[in-house]
């Protein structure tokens, strides 16, 4: 499991801190249109408990981030704060109540507000297909279901094209009702993510 791990998020992590800075520079000078403004790579800590067995439910988040800068889109060209379309693919292994993994895809929106020179405080909500490899009560067999996630943090820059996010992200995994049963598994987690700036 660990070795499937490291295969799938080691090529991914390479291009992130590989990825040239410059990377769409003309459309960030611009502030014009749709554009990359953050990659991201992240971990943290997931539990909750199960509400048929009381067993624990745990989970260690991994996922990466590609942020798109909105802006401009939505009329938001002299805003000092940032909205934020994200697309975050996950392959978080849980842990109890039994040993699988959670892998899909998250797409969020997320606002980013400065507070001080070097700190934003970000807001973000979001939802995706993601696959559950174990069975429980709450969902059934292993199979398809969504991930619905809020969350708040901070940014802190920790140089001019790079930042450190903290935040909790509040978990809902449901199947929005595709099968029975449906009771949902809710969970907290704390997330830490390392973002290259653009």
């Amino acid at each position: 499991m660990k070795k499937q791990l490291f295969r799938l998020f080691m090529p991914l992590m390479l291009a992130c801190v590989f990825t040239p800075a410059k990377l769409n520079a003309a459309a960030t000078d611009a502030h014009d249109g749709v554009y990359l403004d953050e990659i991201a790579i992240g971990s943290g800590y997931a539990w909750g408990h199960l509400k048929f067995t009381e067993a624990d439910f745990n989970a260690v988040p991994l996922f990466v981030r590609f942020g798109f800068n909105m802006n401009s889109v939505f009329g938001m060209k002299e805003s000092k704060g940032t909205l934020q379309l994200a697309l975050e693919p996950f392959c978080n292994p849980v842990t109890e109540p039994d040993s699988g993994v959670e892998t899909g895809l998250d797409v969020f929106i997320r606002y980013l507000h400065p507070v001080a020179p070097s700190v934003k405080l970000v807001g973000e909500i979001g939802s995706g297909p993601m696959y559950l490899s174990i069975d429980s009560r709450e969902q059934g067999e292993a199979g398809f279901n969504f991930l619905n996630q809020f969350g708040l943090g901070a940014q802190v820059a920790v140089s001019n094209n790079s930042a450190i996010t903290v935040g909790y992200r509040f978990r809902h995994l449901s199947n929005a009702g595709a099968s029975e049963p449906n009771r949902g598994i809710n969970s907290n987690a704390v997330v830490v993510s390392y973002s290259l700036l653009y």
